[in-house]
């Protein structure tokens, strides 16, 4: 018997020939992630935070409002409702409404500028608000500010972007503050604008620079006040720009891409069929966070050659380049970070008034959950010889439950299932005859947050050479 190795998981490559794969590389995964390097581990696990805030209603924005002269972390979101929407702080367990009689169905953005020590709240409807943290005001350093799409805090100044000035809406220009050193500000209308040339879409952070992206372009704006186009490919999602480092993520509408300021890399490619089938009015809806080097991008439901997926969301390894996708069982309208005691989390906001933190139990969710995971072709002795199958052993942690199924030679044939793996080392046994083979797992359950660390085909070629070298 012949053995060979899958080890050293690193994601999905949907894009790419099964001849091409590195070794490792998964044809598809559900609720797997490569946390470690070369162990896919089950994830997609959330617990609600608090209690339900509005019944029905969706989740509309959140921010972790971290006050840098109290080295504190408020909890801030807000909510639709039945007839408007509001805002609400996390006091001490349970969510609490500030009575903002909010506009229902209208996006609220958050920004924090660090020398004024104060949150801004725009959502397009009503007026630009600030909150210092005690009480909100429609008046302190908002005064004659425009209502906005996007709130945005960079150099000496507050920003707000794609704006409402007196019933006049203006999508192209930013609108900035005067300069916080005062520990105040002031806003005026009739001068202190910047005109982009597009209509601005979101705006991020690149580098010491802001950088604003249009429909069909990426503008660099710098601490001296320059402004220069460095790409003409735009953003089509608002709240799918994250930044690391050097570089800024953004989603566009053949693929999500990154940034250094002047080159543009798709970083997709890998999941690319997933991309071009998100539905035209869901592009608008892409919604990205950051944390801890990995990048969470939230797609909704998608049909990829006639298979339905529910609630997709990518994890993107930023220094691994490994792409791995969960299937959520809640609709996600807002993601964002917070500060918790046990350190900086992953949170999302849902159709029906609830927030879930992510990732924050190894042993419990919400309910029962899939997991699953699909190898690329495996081939034997040559790509054009046929071979026999006998075993596939499982290496890991927990392996409780893990069904295996495979599918021989060609996609179009059905799954063969062939047993379980359990416990930390296994085996399933069959008999395969083709050129190639490729395997199935799956799991359900809400409690076995299981690691695979390997898996390794047993197999014997069919044919033998004699010495004159004929089969």
């Amino acid at each position: 018997m012949k053995y060979d190795l899958i080890f050293g998981f690193s994601g999905i490559n949907r894009g790419s020939s099964s001849l091409l794969t590195a070794d490792g590389e998964l044809f598809d995964t559900s609720n797997l992630r490569t946390k470690k390097i070369g162990i896919l581990k089950k994830t997609g696990d959330y617990s609600i935070e608090n209690a339900q805030i509005v019944n029905n209603y969706g989740i509309i924005g959140g921010i972790d409002f971290y006050r840098d002269d109290e080295s504190t972390h408020t909890h801030v979101v807000a909510c639709n409702g039945a007839s408007n929407a509001d805002i609400y702080i996390d006091v001490t367990g349970t969510w609490t409404a500030q009575s903002q009689s909010l506009t229902k169905d209208t996006r609220v953005r958050f920004a924090y500028e660090p020398t004024l020590d104060t949150l801004f709240a725009c959502n397009f409807s009503d007026a630009t608000r600030s909150y210092n943290g005690t009480s909100w005001s429609t008046s302190t350093n908002v005064t004659s500010a425009p209502k906005a799409k996007i709130p945005f805090a960079f150099g000496r100044r507050m920003w707000l972007f794609n704006v409402d000035v007196d019933g006049t809406t203006y999508p192209t220009r930013g609108y900035r503050s005067s300069l916080v050193d005062s520990l105040s500000i002031t806003w005026d209308t009739t001068n202190d604008w910047i005109v982009f040339d597009d209509v601005v879409k979101a705006v991020g952070r690149n580098g010491d620079n802001m950088i604003v992206f249009g429909e069909n372009s990426a503008q660099i704006f710098t601490l001296a006040d320059e402004l220069y186009q460095v790409s003409n490919i735009g953003c089509i999602a608002t709240d799918s720009v994250v930044w690391n480092k050097n570089f800024t993520f953004r989603a566009t509408r053949d693929g999500f891409y990154a940034t250094d300021g002047s080159d543009d890399t798709k970083i997709s490619l890998q999941i690319q069929d997933f991309w071009d089938a998100i539905p035209e009015a869901n592009l608008s809806e892409i919604r990205a966070q950051i944390l801890n080097g990995y990048i969470y991008v939230y797609i909704g439901d998608v049909t990829v050659s006639g298979v339905n997926y529910s609630n997709v969301m990518f994890e993107y390894d930023i220094e691994q380049n490994d792409w791995n996708k969960m299937e959520l069982g809640v609709e996600v309208e807002e993601m964002h970070t917070f500060v918790t005691s046990s350190g900086k989390k992953l949170f999302i906001g849902d159709d029906d008034g609830n927030i879930f933190e992510m990732f924050d139990s190894e042993t419990q969710n919400t309910s029962e959950f899939r997991s699953s995971g699909e190898t690329n072709w495996f081939y034997g002795s040559a790509n054009n010889n046929q071979d026999e199958f006998y075993e596939l052993w499982g290496y890991g942690n927990k392996l409780s439950g893990l069904r295996v199924s495979y599918k021989i030679d060609s996609d179009d044939n059905d799954w063969n299932s062939v047993g379980e793996l359990n416990g930390t080392i296994d085996v399933v046994k069959f008999k395969a005859t083709g050129y190639r083979i490729k395997f199935f797992l799956e799991e359900i359950s809400k409690e076995n947050m299981y690691e695979l660390e390997g898996l390794e085909i047993g197999w014997l070629p069919k044919y033998t050479l004699d010495k004159k070298g004929d089969s």
